[in-house]
């Protein structure tokens, strides 16, 4: 399942540098599961986890496809009605934003996205 973009349909990952590190910002709802996505992708096992008060930073290598050899330095930060209005404040200066659904908690679906909009309506988080 590949995500293709521009004209000549090329992969989002060939646009990346391969030398950089790319600062990735992980949001979601509280219970989503970006903290177990993190360490996931980090020790590539699954973890016990808590619930994130403030934020989990992790520097990630990729190590297959497109992605190999690129270091994502990756901000896991706690999705409490609480720490949300803080999310702008992590989504400044990013290279990308992860937004973390729990696609079984329908009943939170609404919420997740008014939040996802909230945050691609931020005028820090457009394109220039």
């Amino acid at each position: 399942m590949g995500t293709t973009m521009g004209k000549n349909g090329g992969h989002f990952l060939d646009a990346l540098p391969s030398q950089a590190t790319l600062h990735v910002v992980m949001l979601g709802l509280d219970s989503a599961g970006k903290t177990t996505a993190l360490y996931r992708l980090k020790f590539d096992q699954y973890l016990n986890t808590v619930p994130t008060i403030g934020f989990n930073c992790e520097k990630i290598q990729g190590t297959a496809g497109r992605a190999k050899g690129i270091h994502f330095l990756i901000w896991d930060v706690g999705g409490q009605e609480k720490l949300r209005p803080l999310w702008r404040s992590y989504t400044r200066c990013t290279d990308g934003i992860l937004f973390v659904v729990d696609s079984v908690d329908v009943e939170r679906m609404e919420e997740a996205k008014m939040e996802l909009l909230r945050m691609a309506k931020c005028p820090d988080n457009q394109r220039q």
